[in-house]
């Protein structure tokens, strides 16, 4: 069965048989009839809660409840109702109302998890004209050794850039890289003391670890090796490795990248391993700063709706900002 109505099309009063991702999973809780656990399912155009009504039979409803796990594909039999003024798939035990798990590789993994509404292609192609114009040979042979590899570019267009607050979806990395690389352009148009080359880049490759950062399937999950070391350590990495097969680059340059990718988060207790320390390195934490926080704000602000009366934004600093509907 494939997917026929998505959670953007989804009404109060529709009757549900269809196919969503679990997303997020809160544990079963006692309630007057019995117990119920509550879901957060989505696909490709947005989530919405579940709540799982069930009986009495408290080891019968957490057997449901540990059968699901977060990336899951589940096909729901349900009814949309509302509840505190948000819609949700409510699952009542006593309807015959059912949730059951939907094996993988019976399912098109792209209905549940957004992708970049621009073109990739496009945008990989305007990648690699700016990376042409690139004169420093020794950085020109590393960004090529990288935007040459099939393999990695394969994974670096279907990348998201986070799990939360901006790209959050696939083709969110090369999407985020490519805005980052124009601003990159300008920036060294307007300060000479700035070297272009070096700026340039940076801001292409300073988040290839990224492609290593997550997982994909129905949801965008933290890796292994995300969590123990981080993309930024993973990319100087990935780095060292390209430039320890380049003839002759210079230690010096391949210090200065060390330091601009392991310093682009700016401070400390952002996660930063080193303060930026170079005119490069300072350029390009502002670049990603501006590129993270506007680009945030602006995804914020098209989920709202002309009708909310409240707009908030939520930055991953965790700071609220109103958003000003005009």
């Amino acid at each position: 069965m494939k997917k026929e109505k998505y959670v953007e099309d989804l009404i109060e009063g529709d009757e549900v048989r269809d196919r969503f991702a679990v997303k997020e999973k809160t544990p079963p809780k006692e309630y007057t009839k019995g117990w119920y656990f509550r879901l957060m399912v989505g696909d490709k155009t947005g989530k919405i809660p579940l709540v799982y009504w069930g009986g009495s039979e408290e080891r019968f409803v957490r057997r449901i409840y540990e059968s699901l796990k977060v990336g899951d594909v589940v096909e729901v039999k349900g009814v949309v109702s509302t509840y505190k003024g948000e819609l949700q798939i409510s699952i009542n035990e006593e309807e015959l109302h059912g949730i059951d798990r939907i094996k993988s590789g019976d399912y098109e993994v792209e209905e549940y998890i957004p992708s970049t509404e621009r073109d990739v292609d496009e945008m990989f192609t305007e990648l690699l004209q700016l990376a042409r114009t690139i004169d420093n040979d020794d950085l020109y042979e590393l960004v090529s050794s990288f935007l040459k590899d099939e393999d990695f570019v394969e994974r670096f267009k279907r990348a998201p850039y986070s799990k939360k607050y901006n790209h959050n979806y696939l083709g969110g990395l090369l999407e985020h890289t490519l805005i980052e690389t124009k601003l990159a352009d300008e920036i060294a148009e307007i300060y000479n003391e700035v070297d272009r080359d070096l700026l340039l880049a940076s801001a292409i490759i300073h988040d290839f670890g990224k492609v290593r950062e997550y997982n994909t399937s129905t949801s965008i999950e933290l890796t292994n090796e995300a969590q123990l070391v981080g993309h930024t350590v993973i990319c100087e990495r990935m780095i060292k490795e390209k430039t320890d097969e380049i003839s002759g680059f210079p230690e010096d340059l391949k210090l200065e990248l060390s330091h601009i990718v392991l310093s682009h988060h700016g401070d400390y207790e952002w996660g930063s391993p080193r303060s930026p320390r170079t005119e490069e390195a300072v350029a390009l934490h502002h670049i990603d700063l501006l590129a993270v926080r506007l680009s945030g704000f602006l995804q914020a602000k098209d989920e709202f709706g002309p009708e909310d009366e409240e707009m908030i934004y939520v930055s991953k600093e965790g700071v609220q900002r109103p958003i000003f509907n005009r």
